[in-house]
């Protein structure tokens, strides 16, 4: 856990694209979701935000981020499977 201010607790979340290579269709850049970071505030526990940080599929080595909302997988994810389901 990364502390960011007195009020808001930052972490690493686990996402859904976390890993995936993804398009921000905004801007057309593409990467791979290297993290995403989630800031909690501390006095209600609600969610205030969340970071994603990208690692870029391009040669510019410019790393970036987004809010995850914001990306669209480029190749289709397997669904979710509960784990007593296989």
């Amino acid at each position: 856990m990364i502390t960011n201010d007195a009020n808001v607790r930052v972490s690493e979340g686990d996402h859904r694209l976390l890993g995936h290579e993804v398009i921000h269709p905004a801007t057309q850049r593409t990467g791979t979701v290297a993290t995403v970071l989630i800031r909690t505030s501390k006095t209600t526990g609600k969610r205030v935000s969340q970071t994603a940080h990208m690692r870029p599929l391009d040669t510019s080595g410019r790393e970036w981020t987004a809010d995850p909302r914001e990306l669209k997988p480029l190749r289709r994810l397997a669904p979710d499977v509960p784990a007593g389901a296989r």
